[in-house]
């Protein structure tokens, strides 16, 4: 071979692996040398750290979730209302043990692709979500984008993720799932019961007649409205069964401090089971939401259930979907076919 053709080679594969090398450290690097396979926040995988405060933040809205000196958990928008405890650990975990994976764009016009837009940008999809110890220090500040499903094979997905102020662009080994919705840091189920063990409900609506629910005594498996007119047709033959089914389980969206009874335009619908448990529902709308509030009573069977209920719910009020308060709130004109 010719010295100049050896030289020629040579200068090619030097250029080549410079080259290489320089897209391997922009492929590879987030901020301060991070490479693949680091920990996603490595402070809160050497357990070193203390998470005193999440910082949830996506349209404009923040959700903040503040843990007291006994480790309690608690939602700072929300009057402190208690977060599920378990909600939150689950995600402390996942950050812990997450890794970078694959390095994706640096592009920020790309950003939005993986749902790792500025989160402050209008109609952004992405989530901020700020990791602060009791002193108020930051320990990460992330952006959460997308889920990429089964990333990792079936039934491992991975979540795209970057470094706040930085532009490069991740995919995590982890569903991080962060939402600024009080729904998905609490425990929404407020009333859970069997809906064939109530026995009679009634629904008062201001300004319409008193709706009554009776379970027949001779057949459990019947029920049927009271007092309707003798030649009153339904439209549908299983409307009481499903007020029955909306009355046992109550599943809420959002909360807000009730510092008094509330008051207005309110409508009320209450039953009683075989068990002895009472409950009232309060409710009223608020533009157009519904907010419900809680009275629980009962003994015997029923006095440990009541009492759960009334130590979650005394003082709150929640907000449910239009279609549980229609469920609940049927009104005589609603069940009777015209003539």
């Amino acid at each position: 071979m010719k010295p100049k053709t050896f030289v020629m080679i040579a200068l090619a594969a030097v250029i080549s692996g410079a080259a290489a090398v320089a897209a391997y450290t922009t492929y590879n690097q987030w901020d301060q040398g991070r490479v693949v396979g680091e920990k996603l926040v490595p402070a809160l995988a050497s357990g070193n750290v203390d998470v005193s405060s999440l910082v949830i933040t996506r349209e404009g809205n923040t959700l903040t979730l503040e843990s007291n000196a006994n480790g309690q958990w608690s939602i700072k928008e929300r009057d402190s209302y208690p977060a599920d405890p378990d909600k939150v650990r689950a995600l402390l975990v996942k950050l812990a043990q997450a890794e970078l994976i694959e390095a994706k764009t640096r592009m920020p016009d790309r950003h939005a692709l993986l749902e790792l837009e500025d989160p402050s940008s209008k109609d952004a999809k992405s989530r901020s979500l700020k990791l602060l110890d009791g002193s108020g220090k930051t320990i990460a500040d992330l952006v959460i984008g997308k889920r990429r499903w089964d990333a990792f094979g079936s039934g491992k997905s991975g979540t795209y993720v970057r470094k706040a102020g930085d532009a490069q662009t991740w995919l995590a080994n982890a569903e991080i799932d962060v939402r600024a919705e009080v729904r998905s840091w609490i425990n929404p189920t407020l009333v859970e019961t069997q809906s064939d063990k109530i026995q009679t409900l009634t629904i008062h609506i201001p300004g319409e007649e008193l709706l009554k629910i009776e379970r027949d005594a001779s057949d459990k498996s019947k029920t049927q409205f009271v007092g309707l007119p003798a030649d009153a047709k339904l439209k549908d033959t299983t409307a009481a069964d499903g007020v029955l089914r909306a009355a046992a389980r109550i599943d809420v969206d959002d909360v807000r401090k009730l510092d008094a009874p509330p008051s207005g335009d309110v409508s009320t619908v209450s039953f009683k089971n075989e068990q002895g448990l009472e409950i009232t529902y309060w409710l009223r709308k608020d533009g157009d939401d519904y907010w419900l509030s809680i009275a629980a009573s009962g003994e015997g069977d029923a006095k440990e259930m009541a009492e759960k209920i009334r130590n979650q719910t005394k003082g709150w009020e929640y907000k449910i979907t239009s279609t549980k308060a229609g469920s609940l709130l049927k009104r005589r004109a609603d069940l009777i076919e015209s003539s």
